[in-house]
């Protein structure tokens, strides 16, 4: 992965830029290599909190700008997706349709290049439906939304 940092931003940035790329390359290996859970390790009571402020955040910031002005499809996705795996449950296509107020085909979208790239498992199907199929983090997407958790909003 190649990372371009502009020339008038700080050391600093760049190291966290290379930390964050450093664990996820190192978490890709170990799940390469192993079929191991995530690593969660119970903090995830202690980060849903801040977690769902932060989501609702992102709600309200849309409500006052217009939807269509901060469009990240992918990142509310993994967001309501990781919010989830805290509360323990899976969500279907047309829950995440739903709560981010997205077209069922931007979603679908999303979620298979999110598969594509690994971040995302099959919890169940539905034979009928395809937008029915609920759909969870991949353990490699929990531990890479846990480091993000804990570089951006440890102190929120």
């Amino acid at each position: 992965m190649t990372v371009h940092i502009p020339p008038d931003r700080n050391l600093p940035s760049q190291e966290a830029v290379d930390l964050v790329v450093a664990l996820q390359r190192c978490l890709s290996n170990f799940h390469a290599r192993k079929e191991e859970p995530a690593i969660l390790d119970g903090e995830g009571s202690d980060q849903l909190p801040a977690l769902a402020r932060y989501v609702e955040a992102r709600r309200v910031r849309a409500t006052l700008f217009g939807q269509n002005l901060f469009t990240d499809p992918a990142w509310d996705i993994l967001l309501l997706l990781y919010q989830g795996e805290l509360e323990g449950r899976a969500l279907t296509l047309e829950q995440l349709s739903e709560t981010l107020r997205l077209s069922l085909n931007i979603v679908v979208g999303q979620v298979g290049v999110m598969e594509r790239r690994g971040l995302l498992d099959e919890y169940r199907s539905s034979p009928n439906s395809r937008r029915r199929r609920a759909i969870r983090l991949s353990p490699l997407a929990i531990d890479a939304m846990a480091s993000w958790f804990s570089l951006a909003l440890a102190d929120a």
